[in-house]
């Protein structure tokens, strides 16, 4: 048995499914299209929740840089410049007028909220452990995950300003990649228990591709998705969507 678990206001719910090898995966049908060209760096793409633009982290200008461009792939530009490398995945605020990601701007990689409109950035990991990885709540909490708190990776919450942190996981091995359901009250995470093979959920295939395909994150209205192509040729964006 497989299992996917999920840490709630009320604890851990840990949910048993059928083993995901035991038969061939379904592939659905829909769409799917090349957002960018491979060779840039464009990764770990996200929607504004409004899902008028994504947002991602590209090296197309020699570092790490928080872009931005269409959902359909157009008028690409870059968001915010800095000196540092600053990485995705970008998690947008409930309203979009702030933005959390990891940087190096410190020597250490550490969660940043930046307020696009006063163009102030705030610390709000602990910014002498590593941390990667932001996911932000409709309520207006964020997660990440990090070396601080014994074991390789944990999960963490914390508020936008910085304050109010708490750590969710306490587990052998790693626990990482957190994802907030819509409402806010659930977080997903994948962990290995110590055992270097991460536990997942059965899921369908949207469709056979070659190398590795990452980083998936839904649409606000749910009918695509976009993520990380990983290719001979280098990362590329990719947006799948499903049939009406």
């Amino acid at each position: 048995m497989q299992r996917r678990e999920f840490v709630t206001s009320l604890g851990v719910l840990v949910l048993e499914t059928a083993a995901v090898y035991a038969a061939a995966p379904t592939t659905l049908g829909g769409r799917l299209r090349r957002l960018t060209a491979p060779g840039t760096g464009d990764n770990r793409a996200t929607y504004l929740p409004d899902g008028t633009a994504l947002l991602f982290a590209s090296r197309r200008t020699g570092r790490s840089q928080i872009w931005t461009m269409d959902p359909d792939g157009g008028d690409p530009r870059r968001l915010y410049e800095s000196a540092a490398n600053d990485y995705g995945r970008v998690a947008p605020s409930p309203d979009g007028t702030r933005l959390s990601f990891s940087s190096d701007r410190s020597g250490q990689n550490v969660v940043y909220v930046l307020d696009t409109r006063r163009g102030t950035i705030t610390p709000i990991s602990d910014p002498m452990a590593w941390s990667f990885g932001p996911s932000w709540s409709s309520r207006d909490r964020i997660a990440y995950f990090s070396r601080q708190g014994g074991n390789r990776l944990n999960i963490w919450t914390v508020s936008p300003d910085g304050s109010d942190r708490q750590q969710v996981t306490n587990r052998p091995g790693e626990s990482r990649q957190p994802w907030w359901s819509p409402n806010g009250t659930t977080l997903a995470f994948s962990a290995d228990n110590g055992t270097e093979r991460f536990q997942v959920a059965r899921v369908q295939r949207i469709q056979q591709q070659e190398g590795d395909n990452v980083h998936p994150a839904w649409s606000p209205d749910g009918r695509s998705i976009v993520f990380t192509a990983g290719r001979d040729n280098g990362s590329a964006l990719w947006r799948f969507d499903f049939p009406a």
